[in-house]
């Protein structure tokens, strides 16, 4: 047990020791935040924009369609052929407006010498559609005011019902937290299992395992580097946690009091469109959570992600070390890698398709099967997963984890000291069965 201890000891301590951990572990939230938050600074960076001439020969447009901050309008006049052969020098593009007849628009066309962005087209469709259709209004005797005052739209509701106690529920912040989670469990397993393996690869090449071996048995060098390397992570993870308690209880205390954030205020300040109903829903959403998280028990929602997390480390990890015992040779253990990676990056797959059908039977049975329960129940978690389920899920697991480890160091034992062999998989078997 002193044994393992130490190798634990020198494992993290030479991890925790250099500037890049401390470094990465500041930078990487910092990244995160700047990440998150880079579309909605882009939203108030201006970019530029488009000089756009317009050729209307319905008359519509004229008064009633208007520039914004991604581009400017000028109405010119004359002969489209004679505009497409000049325009380009005073603007960037042009759009023509044949006289269609009202029932049937159509023809409408945007000439440039270079492909303007889509969301400045999109704006002007959406322009000239709301003009078109004004006209139309109009020329049918329709009050448009009367319409819009008419039109409704329709927020549902969740209401969650557990053990006869009603919570309200929230689609969009579930949604985007079983992301978070996964996402999260897929760093932790792919970039902490590779470094145990990357270590393990780089003592066997450089002979340092044979030093080590010759005071430890090789299961224990696995465990304890294995176990040194959770440390780190937990240190790394600790870290962080402590990092957003912080930021959130700042954001909690010190910002959100005062910005007075009501679904009034939504209302006053986002255009209440067709194509911004989605955004608005979510905008509803995030407000309805800030005030009430509801039926998001965040507590037992930590504990949970500390359960899949330590054992999918465990189990992931055991493998990792396994492979870097197999080869001392980066090409031949890339074979080997895949094996263990294809598994977690089909279940980033899995959970894009989960956090949208959370109860289905390939939600059920991925958040089961071990090489994709980390990722994928963590996924659910947050849309009220029975308890047998996570029960059953969270057994597997660790039994996996315990036979895995059993597997991996009977193969460890043998390849640790195995130079310049290619293994196959009948070597493999063969190290299993001794």
């Amino acid at each position: 047990m002193k044994k393992i201890k130490a190798i634990i000891q020198r494992e993290y301590l030479t991890k925790v020791k250099k500037k890049s951990f401390i470094i990465m572990t500041i930078l990487t939230p910092i990244l995160l935040l700047l990440l998150m938050s880079a579309p909605f600074l882009m939203m108030r960076v201006q970019t530029g924009s488009v000089n756009i001439a317009i050729l209307d020969q319905t008359g519509l447009l004229e008064g009633n369609v208007r520039g914004t901050s991604r581009y400017e309008i000028t109405f010119v006049y004359g002969d489209i052929e004679a505009l497409k052969a000049s325009f380009a020098e005073h603007y960037d593009a042009l759009l023509y407006i044949p006289n269609f007849d009202l029932r049937y628009p159509g023809g409408v066309s945007l000439f440039a010498e270079k492909q303007i962005g889509v969301t400045t087209v999109s704006s002007l469709e959406r322009q000239i559609e709301n003009i078109i259709e004004n006209a139309r209004f109009e020329n049918a005797g329709i009050d448009r005011e009367l319409i819009d005052r008419l039109r409704t739209q329709i927020r549902i509701e969740s209401i969650i019902i557990a053990d006869g106690v009603e919570r309200i529920g929230n689609n969009a912040v579930a949604h985007i937290l079983g992301l978070l989670m996964g996402f999260a469990m897929y760093f932790i397993v792919f970039a902490y299992g590779t470094m145990v393996m990357a270590s393990i690869m780089n003592e066997k090449k450089n002979r340092i395992i044979e030093i080590l071996v010759s005071s430890v048995r090789p299961f224990e060098i696995m465990i304890g580097k294995i176990l040194g390397m959770a440390g780190v992570a937990m240190t790394q993870l600790l870290i962080w946690a402590i990092l957003g308690v912080i930021f959130f209880a700042f954001i909690s205390v010190g910002v959100i009091p005062f910005l007075d954030i009501s679904h009034s205020e939504i209302e006053n300040t986002m255009e209440m469109q067709t194509s911004m109903a989605g955004q608005n829903a979510l905008a509803y959403q995030i407000v309805d959570f800030i005030n009430d998280p509801g039926a998001l028990h965040f507590p037992t929602i930590f504990m949970i992600f500390a359960f899949y997390f330590m054992f999918a480390y465990l189990f992931y990890a055991t493998l990792y070390a396994t492979l870097g015992a197999i080869t001392d040779d980066e090409g031949q253990s890339q074979q080997f890698t895949m094996i263990v990676t294809l598994p977690v990056i089909l279940s980033m797959i899995i959970l894009v398709n989960v956090v949208d059908n959370p109860h289905s039977a390939l939600a059920f049975w991925a958040s089961i099967i071990p090489f994709s329960s980390p990722i994928v129940m963590l996924g659910r978690i947050p849309f009220h997963v029975p308890t047998w389920q996570l029960i059953l899920s969270g057994s597997i697991l660790v039994i996996s984890f315990i036979v895995s480890t059993w597997l991996s160091g009977k193969i460890y034992r043998t390849a640790i000291l195995l130079y310049g062999k290619k293994l196959t998989w009948k070597d493999l078997w063969k190290f299993v069965r001794i």
